[in-house]
Formats: C-alpha cells, structure tokens, sequence
C-alpha cells in the first residue's frame, strides 16, 4: 500500500500526549487514518528529528474533529 497524498494533519492533547492523526488516501483512492504519538526521535549521529507540525490543526477538543474521525477515535481508544 503507498500513500498518495495526506489530506490533513490533527494535533490532540490526550492525556500529556501530543497524538498526531493524519487523514490520507492511497493510491486507489480510499481513506486511511494514522495516529501516532512519536514527534521526535534521537538520530545515531547525535542529531535530533522532530516532526514537522506547522502544517496541522491544533484541536483542543475531541468534539472540534470531523465526526467521522471522531467516531474512529473512540473506537480506537477505547481498544488501548
């Protein structure tokens, strides 16, 4: 499976973590959600990577996200 393309980038304050989910499609077209809590990572060299979060939409609220994304969450949560 290869991503085509990300549609949009939420940040959530869930419990002292920074959850990132990202709405993307792949190559034929369908919809996937990635929700990840790695924003930084220290590199063999020394180096620090830290992701990038400029382009994503902050939420502050689980009810500020797109109902469908919500129900997914939940879901996914609850499932932890």
């Amino acid at each position: 499976m290869k991503i085509s393309n990300v549609e949009a980038k939420y940040v959530l304050n869930l419990k002292n973590r920074q959850v990132v989910v990202e709405e993307s499609r792949n190559e034929k077209g369908e919809k996937i959600y990635s929700f990840y809590v790695l924003t930084s990572a220290k590199l063999s060299n020394g180096e620090e990577w830290n992701e990038d979060l400029s382009n994503a939409k902050t939420i502050e609220k689980r009810e500020d996200l797109p109902e469908n994304l919500r129900k997914i969450l939940r879901n996914v949560l609850s499932s932890l």
